[in-house]
């Protein structure tokens, strides 16, 4: 079993700034310590490690280094460590003109080693790492060094992604399961959707109910599914959109295709035509107990018009996630940017119509 290996988000950001192979990746990670820094939720996170490896895959030639020279566990194997200095050990890192300092100190977490440190070999020179590196530890203490907080935070998330993956398509595969058990039935049905925890939770994060009605139009019959959805635990609202979104996604992806209307309390209303292909994918899962390959990762697209709606509403509504009325009587949640969609013509119409 090998290390558990990470790199420093000040050592990243700060001490290598050269020789990266993909220029676009450091940035991307500069812009990940700014957000795992602040206190934007873990969701903002989660969005900033899509555009990066972890820490430890970074693209420069240290932290290569670094990745291959823990690669092993082995007590007997024998690395060069930082002369003189103890509590923690520092284990001495090099590639071509790169120098770094790593340890594995015990109270960082059993298992687990951090590049903490970096910089260019400069013999005789004040710039040269091992210089800079214990003036460092002289003025401010190994505590400037050790990963912090944001370290952790980015840690911790990387550890969520997973589980929430996992969580998401579950919860495709239970929402084509329910549908198809109302198909068969002829009647509504509840789905309970737990948080993605480890522990159960005592309180579920939605409750969504699903009907369907049948009209024939004609000859053809239109099939029109009623979803109510009712948020059970009020700490979690962003997780709470993303399951009704996912829900959504894997039924009819088209964000405008959907129609949605304040029900009681704080239950939402959606409607939506369904195809026979959904339909069809709702047995087949039914079926097999395994969701559709093409639907594993199901996501919303983007509205097909944009609407005109009164601007203090329109402005909630974009922060809080929440319905509101177009010109045109349609509601809608504001989820795309409007500037490249095609104007609702009845909006359209009504805006013209309104005192200057």
């Amino acid at each position: 079993m090998g290390y558990i290996r990470r790199v420093t988000l000040r050592c990243l950001c700060d001490d290598l700034d050269a020789d990266w192979s993909n220029v676009s990746e450091q940035r991307a990670f500069r812009e990940l310590r700014v957000v795992a820094s602040s206190n934007e939720p873990d969701s903002r996170i989660a969005l900033a490690l899509e555009n990066v490896p972890t820490t430890a895959r970074a693209a420069h030639p240290l932290v290569d280094s670094f990745f291959a020279a823990f690669a092993s566990d082995d007590p007997g194997i024998l690395r060069p460590t930082i002369s003189g200095l103890s509590n923690p050990h520092w284990w001495k890192q090099k590639t071509g003109r790169w120098r770094g300092a790593a340890t594995d100190a015990a109270f960082l977490g059993e298992g687990e080693v951090w590049l903490c440190a970096g910089g260019r070999r400069c013999d005789g020179d004040d710039r040269d790492f091992y210089n800079t590196f214990a003036g460092l530890l002289e003025t401010s203490g190994i505590e400037a060094l050790l990963p912090r907080e944001e370290d952790r935070r980015v840690q911790e998330v990387e550890a969520k992604c997973p589980r929430r993956d996992a969580w998401l398509e579950q919860l495709r595969l239970s929402v084509l399961l329910c549908l198809a058990e109302v198909d068969a039935r002829a009647e509504r049905r509840s789905l309970h959707v737990p948080s993605p925890s480890p522990e159960s939770p005592e309180v579920p994060l939605l409750h969504i109910e699903f009907e369907l009605e049948r009209e024939a139009d004609s000859g053809d019959q239109l099939i029109e599914l009623f979803m109510l959805v009712t948020t059970q635990d009020h700490s979690r609202p962003q997780l709470a959109r993303l399951a009704r979104e996912t829900t959504q996604s894997v039924l009819e992806p088209v964000v405008d295709s959907w129609r949605v209307l304040p029900g009681p309390g704080t239950t939402e209303v959606w409607s939506v035509l369904l195809s026979q292909e959904t339909l069809a994918n709702c047995h087949a899962a039914s079926s097999t107990g395994t969701l559709p390959g093409h639907l594993k990762e199901s996501c919303p697209v983007l509205g097909l018009q944009a609407h005109y709606a009164r601007k203090e509403r329109i402005v909630h509504a974009i922060v809080e996630g929440d319905p509101v009325r177009g010109l045109c009587g349609q509601w809608f949640i504001p989820t795309a940017n409007p500037d490249d969609l095609p104007l609702c013509p009845t909006c359209h119409a009504k805006h013209a119509e309104l005192p200057r």
